[in-house]
């Protein structure tokens, strides 16, 4: 057993002691750290964290007894600060305020259900009784995977593909997200220490079409909806359905706590952090997310905190909890949600070619271009670009937006060409420079973001496919 496994053996132990809050059990995800407090008597309590470089982030609260969490975190703290690192503890459920040495911000709530009250209340829940029967009328059912379905155990039972059938429902639900994967609380391993966890398909004619995942809460008793994917093609109701069978399976097994996790930035957030909420919504559905939890009608919602040393600042730690989600660098991050083409950047390529374009129509002939001809040419190019960008970002159309990132990668060789064989040379003002260089970079940037549009496409094109 390799120094990794051991780690993750001793966190599992203790998590299966003092796990108390939903995020404890992804106290095990990839990429994190673990740091232990260990006395006479062996290990007293685990920091799971991500470490920036600059920061240990921290995965919820120390998972100790109540009594040593605090005394947990404080250590924790003196050891980061033993390395030259700041500290935060992301998404923890408030203990950690009744120390001195910390205070606390805000990040969002989460919601919590009884399951024994959930049939009824759902007695007088009108819209979600539609939904329920609208995918239960397009044939949806919903099962419970055995592990070896998808853990790659072998067994009489199994079935060899379901694991590349979840694998690829994981790959659609990716591509339909503006933003590039994020990592630490909210990487997709649903699989990992599967005999711990419990996955749950919805299926209509034999094909996966959404999954749930469900992450043990030991001391509550409890469960931690993980994940909740639906393919972009599932028929209405299908998420619902799901939520349905699961609270009525742990209704009946006497579990009396379960959520859905962290609604972030929804609740009584900063004025800041709303401002956030509502900027980001291109590239983040704040609201919806929070929007969809809340039609499930929770029993309860409960504050979450982002927690830090007193003398650092706020916002200083939550940049730190960005660039663990970040997976350590915002900006390669950003880079790589650009290069998927996400809509919003797509329709601002769009609206930038326009002012673009009306400069290159009033620009003289001469002596930018080596003939009417050509200018006029480039002018018509670049119209029907502005035309066929706005139809695929309407419509989605895989074949569409190949054509227009191949036209833009040629755009881009031809314009490199004419810079260097006729601008170039005939430059005699700084910008004169910079507007060459601005039509040389324009179509370089635009079309790896054009050609990541059509890859997200093709891969959303790749519906459901049958189990067998």
């Amino acid at each position: 057993m390799d120094d990794l496994q051991r780690d993750d053996q001793r966190a599992l132990a203790l998590i299966q002691s003092f796990g108390r809050t939903g995020i404890a059990f992804q106290s095990l995800g990839r990429g994190l750290n673990h740091w232990f407090a260990t006395d006479e008597a062996g290990d007293r309590g685990v920091v799971a964290y991500f470490d920036t470089g600059s920061a240990w982030v921290a995965a919820g609260e120390p998972i100790a007894a109540t009594d040593n969490t605090i005394p947990v975190a404080e250590a924790f703290v003196d050891a980061a600060r033993g390395r030259g690192r700041r500290v935060a503890f992301f998404a923890t459920e408030g203990i950690l305020a009744s120390s001195p040495r910390f205070r606390r911000l805000q990040i969002g709530e989460q919601p919590v259900w009884d399951p024994a009250r959930w049939s009824d209340d759902l007695r007088g829940h009108k819209s979600m009784r539609e939904q329920l029967r609208r995918a239960r009328a397009k044939g949806v059912t919903v099962r419970v995977l055995a592990v070896e379905e998808y853990a790659g155990a072998t067994s009489a039972n199994a079935k060899p593909n379901t694991r590349a059938t979840l694998d690829a429902l994981i790959g659609r639900w990716h591509a339909a997200r503006p933003m590039a994967p994020m990592h630490f609380l909210v990487d997709m391993a649903p699989f990992d220490h599967a005999t711990h966890r419990r996955v749950y398909v919805a299926e209509r004619e034999g094909a996966v079409v959404a999954m749930l995942s469900l992450a043990p809460v030991p001391a509550r008793n409890g469960w931690l909806v993980e994940h909740l994917l639906r393919d972009p093609r599932a028929p209405n109701g299908t998420a619902e359905l799901l939520v349905d069978h699961v609270m009525r399976v742990l209704s009946d097994e006497a579990v009396h706590w379960v959520t859905l996790g962290l609604a972030p930035l929804s609740g009584s957030v900063t004025r800041w952090l709303r401002f956030v909420r509502e900027v980001s919504h291109p590239f983040f559905n704040f609201t919806g997310l929070a929007a969809f939890k809340r039609k499930l009608r929770p029993h309860a919602w409960e504050p979450m905190y982002l927690a830090f040393p007193r003398e650092q600042r706020g916002a200083v730690a939550l940049l730190d909890s960005l660039r663990a989600f970040a997976d350590g660098s915002l900006v390669r991050f950003g880079i790589a949600t650009a290069l998927r083409g996400p809509v919003p950047l797509l329709r601002a390529l769009e609206w930038l070619l326009v002012p673009w374009t009306l400069v290159l129509a009033l620009a003289p002939t001469t002596p930018w271009f080596p003939s009417i001809a050509v200018h006029g040419a480039w002018v018509f190019f670049d119209v029907v670009l502005i035309g066929a960008l706005h139809v695929q970002r309407r419509t989605g159309n895989e074949r569409l937006a190949r054509a227009v990132a191949v036209a833009v990668t040629v755009d881009a060789l031809l314009t490199a060409v004419q810079a260097f064989w006729w601008n170039a040379p005939r430059a005699r003002h700084a910008l004169d420079v910079v507007a060459i260089v601005v039509a040389c970079v324009g179509p370089l940037i635009a079309a790896p973001v054009l050609w990541g549009a059509v890859r997200r496409l093709h891969a959303l094109r790749a519906g459901p496919s049958a189990t067998s």
